[in-house]
């Protein structure tokens, strides 16, 4: 018997899924008698088992799944994502997650829990229906073949993995740790001392310079958007569709300071990278010149604060869809703490930034190491010795 990836080693064998695991059909309706824990779809960490939230199910007024400690659970809404859970408790679920449970005594769950991360599983879960929120279809789903190997080797393959899922957490821990840091610091360092005399009060107007370059050039492909929540400058996505001169483009500048107009207290801010030095954006994307007595590293750990760019939808004009005008950012009076001391500030949110930014890495380069092992333990491409077995 074989799989996608060739032929299976001798005592294993492939079946349909749906040979081996049911969805969980059980519904549970509210009550006031007893808590019931309740998972929703954001409870369900991405590449990993474990739960990282929860509610109480008497406050949902819908039905919700069933599930028990050990059941699989897999995100069923928008399956690229990879959201999985193994709980250790009961309780019930939203609908958006199916709720997988051994029907035989030839799988353990941990295996199927680590089936279901498998690439040829997630690429056919990802043949959805419905387009503007894609859900997996189970009837396609439930005839993805699964390999399976005895159940002593299952039980290898799934401690393996799951050492590598203790590792992952270990690291994904260590960066929310840090990233709490990095916000007590924010909180710390980047504050108003209002009893330090050589902190000089200052309106931004005085130390920003709206940048009004006309773009000459006109290409669409080479214009810029704020993401939400400080996500960082990027390239606007080009449809094609846009007409010729029917707006102002301006250029804009490596280091230059940008925002969207809409979304600033939403967190669109941020500084323009080297890479789009020379591209644009419009009226309703200003960006701006910096004083060369601020560091702009410094500016935007300040504006960057949520207390501080929230407080600014006040400042925002329009009924429907507000916007922050450049002369409204421009009457705000900050403290100004000398800029060998901004400098100072900048260094230190720089090293801790790249620290988190590395154990991101290194969580991303495990995890795709762990589905490169899944792939060829769970094909028996590569064989778990026995361990029962001595060595010398």
């Amino acid at each position: 018997m074989t799989v996608k990836n060739g032929p299976l080693p001798k005592g294993w064998r492939e079946v349909k899924l749906k040979e081996v695991a049911n969805l969980r059909n059980g519904k549970y309706r509210p009550s006031e008698s007893q808590p019931v824990r309740c998972i929703e779809l954001e409870h369900l960490e991405k590449n990993s088992g474990r739960i990282i939230g929860e509610i109480d199910a008497r406050t949902q007024n819908s039905t919700k799944n069933i599930f028990k400690a050990g059941d699989v659970l897999f995100g069923k809404l928008r399956p690229y994502l990879r959201k999985f859970g193994l709980p250790k408790f009961n309780g019930v679920c939203s609908s958006e997650i199916w709720v997988f449970v051994s029907n035989t005594d030839l799988i353990t769950n941990k295996y199927l829990f680590f089936s279901l991360q498998t690439e040829y599983f997630i690429n056919s879960a990802c043949k959805t229906t419905g387009t503007k929120m894609p859900r997996a279809d189970w009837n396609f789903v439930q005839n993805v073949p699964v390999a399976l190997p005895p159940l002593s080797e299952q039980k290898a393959i799934a401690s393996l993995l799951e050492k590598w899922d203790i590792a992952i957490e270990k690291i994904e821990a260590l960066i929310e740790a840090k990233e709490k840091r990095f916000k007590w610091l924010l909180k710390t360092l980047i504050s108003d001392q209002q009893d330090n005399p050589e902190w000089q009060k200052v309106k931004l107007g005085e130390i920003l310079q709206e940048s009004q370059e006309l773009d000459t050039t006109n290409d669409p492909t080479k214009r810029l958007t704020v993401r939400l929540h400080l996500k960082g400058v990027g390239v606007r996505e080009h449809r094609g569709t846009e007409s010729e001169n029917a707006t102002y483009y301006f250029k804009r500048k490596a280091g230059q300071l940008i925002y969207g107009k809409q979304n600033i207290f939403r967190g669109a801010i941020g500084i323009i990278p080297s890479h789009l030095d020379g591209y644009s954006s419009s009226r309703d994307i200003p960006a701006f010149d910096v004083s060369s007595r601020v560091s702009v590293d410094w500016l935007y750990l300040f504006l960057s604060r949520s207390s501080f760019y929230k407080s600014l939808e006040r400042l925002s004009a329009g009924s429907g869809s507000k916007r922050l005008h450049p002369m409204e950012l421009y009457k705000i009076v900050i403290l100004l703490p000398p800029i060998l001391h901004q400098k100072q500030v900048a260094r230190i949110f720089d090293i801790a930034q790249q620290e988190i930014d590395l154990l991101k890495q290194l969580a991303e380069q495990c995890r795709t190491q762990k589905r490169g092992l899944m792939q060829k333990l769970m094909t028996g491409k590569w064989r778990i010795r026995n361990q029962n077995r001595r060595g010398k």
